[in-house]
C-alpha cells in the first residue's frame, strides 16, 4: 500500500464506526424553580426522564383530557372532511364551562369540530366528538380508557371526554407527557392544530374564530403548544417545546392559577435548555477523515462538515455517540465532492447530523520526495493550500 494510502487508513480508522464523544456524565444538574405545581415532570424527545416532581401521583387533568379524545377520534377513521350536525351541550354541574356554543342544527366537518375542540378547548365540542365516534360519550369514555390501557398509561382513567370534574377521573403528569409526545409524534393532525394560535371555521354561511387557550404560543420561543385545563380543584398544562434540536414534553398539574401554570411550565424549559451542555460535534476545523487526492502525489484532502453542528447533550445521560459512516481510507476525492455523513445520539435521542465535504490539502509527507513540490520550492513558490 503507498505511504499515503497507510496514512489515510490511519486517519480513518480514528473517526469511522461508532465513537463515544466527551460529554459530562452523571454531572449535576440542579432543580428548577417551581411555584405552583404539585406534580411536574420534563421528558425528552427519547422518552427520558429530566426531571420529576410528584409525577406518578394521581391529580385532576382538567381539558388536558381533550387530547386523548382527539387522538381516539383520530384513531376511529371517521373521515376529516364528514359534516357532524351540531347541538346545544349543557353542563348543569358545571354552568360556567367553555363551550363554543356554534348554531344548533348547522352543521361543521369533523375535522373542524376536533380543532375547535383542541384550540378553544371547547367542552360542548368534546361531547359531540364522542357522540360522532361512538354514539355517546359514555362509550366513547371506554374507548379512551382502552386506549390509555394500550399506551401504559396506569395512573389515567376518564370519565367524560372534555375533563370537567367528575370521581375517578384522574392522570399522573408522567401519563400526561408520554400522551403528549405520542400524540405528537403520530398524529400530525394533533401537532399542526395544538400550534395554531386560533382557528376559524364556517358554520352555516358564518366564519367563527377561537382563540388559543394557550399564553405560551407566539410568546415563548419554540412553543408548540398542546393542551391547558383549568377545573376548581388544580390547574394545568402538558406543553411541548423545541430548541437547537431538542424537544421536549412537559407536565405540571395542581397550579392554582392559569398565569402560574404557563410560569411554571416556562420555568421548567429554561432550566432544561440551561442544563443542556452544548457539544461543537463537527466544524470546519474539525477532520472527519483523509483520502488520496488525484492531482497531487503526496497530498491528502479531508472530509469536513461545512458548518458547526452543535449537539444539545443531557448531562447525567450516559456519554452521547457519534455514528460516523465513511468511505474506506483507498478512496480518492476531489475537492467539493461528498464524503459520508455522521450522527449523534444520546440513549436513543438524536441530537444532530451532519454531512462531509472534501475540502482542504494537507501533506502527507516530506515536500522532498514529491518532485513537483521539490521544483516549486526551488522558484519559492507552494501548492495552493485550496487546490482543488
Amino acid at each position: 500500500m503507498p505511504s499515503a494510502a497507510r496514512m489515510a487508513a490511519a486517519l480513518l480508522a480514528i473517526f469511522a464506526g461508532t465513537l463515544v464523544f466527551a460529554t459530562p456524565a452523571h454531572a449535576e444538574v440542579g432543580e428548577p424553580s417551581l411555584s405552583e405545581a404539585s406534580a411536574a415532570i420534563v421528558l425528552d424527545a427519547a422518552g427520558n426522564t429530566l426531571y420529576e416532581r410528584n409525577a406518578d401521583e394521581r391529580f385532576v387533568p382538567a381539558s388536558v383530557t381533550k387530547l386523548m379524545t382527539a387522538v381516539c377520534a383520530l384513531d376511529s377513521g371517521i373521515p376529516l372532511d364528514r359534516e357532524i350536525i351540531l347541538r346545544d351541550v349543557e353542563f348543569p354541574a358545571e354552568p360556567a364551562a367553555q363551550k363554543a356554543n356554534l348554531p344548533a342544527g348547522a352543521t361543521i366537518t369533523f375535522g373542524d369540530l376536533l380543532r375547535v375542540m383542541l384550540v378553544y378547548s371547547a367542552n360542548d365540542c368534546a361531547v359531540m366528538v364522542g357522540e360522532a365516534v361512538s354514539g355517546s360519550e359514555d362509550a366513547f369514555t371506554d374507548v379512551m380508557n382502552a386506549k390509555a390501557a394500550e399506551l401504559g398509561l396506569t395512573e389515567t382513567h376518564y370519565e367524560n371526554t372534555h375533563g370537567l370534574e367528575e370521581d375517578g377521573h384522574l392522570t399522573s403528569a408522567r401519563d400526561q407527557a408520554e400522551l403528549g409526545h405520542y400524540a405528537l409524534v403520530n398524529y400530525p393532525f394533533i401537532a399542526q392544530t395544538v400550534d395554531m394560535q386560533s382557528v376559524t371555521v364556517a358554520v352555516a354561511g358564518q366564519d367563527y374564530t377561537f382563540k388559543t387557550t394557550d399564553a405560551l404560543l407566539g410568546t415563548y420561543a419554540g412553543a408548540m403548544g398542546i393542551k391547558t385545563g383549568q377545573v376548581e380543584s388544580g390547574v394545568t398544562f402538558l406543553g411541548a417545546v423545541r430548541r437547537d434540536n431538542a424537544t421536549l414534553y412537559t407536565c405540571v398539574l395542581g397550579c392554582a392559577t392559569p398565569e402560574g401554570r404557563f410560569a411554571d411550565t416556562a420555568s421548567l424549559w429554561d432550566w432544561a435548555y440551561g442544563a443542556y451542555e452544548r457539544v461543537t460535534v463537527a466544524s470546519p476545523s474539525l477532520v472527519a477523515g483523509s483520502y488520496r487526492y488525484p492531482l497531487r502525489f503526496g497530498w491528502a484532502i479531508s472530509a469536513i462538515s461545512p458548518r458547526e453542528v452543535v449537539a444539545l447533550a443531557w448531562p447525567s445521560l450516559a456519554p452521547a455517540e457519534e455514528d460516523a459512516k465513511l468511505p474506506g481510507a483507498d478512496a480518492a476525492f476531489f475537492g467539493g465532492e461528498r464524503v459520508g455523513a455522521a450522527l449523534w445520539a444520546q440513549e436513543g435521542r438524536t441530537l444532530n447530523a451532519c454531512g462531509y465535504e472534501a475540502r482542504g490539502l494537507v501533506p502527507l509527507h516530506a515536500p522532498a520526495y514529491d518532485p513537483l513540490l521539490e521544483t516549486l520550492a526551488l522558484h519559492g513558490l507552494s501548492v495552493p493550500e485550496n487546490q482543488a
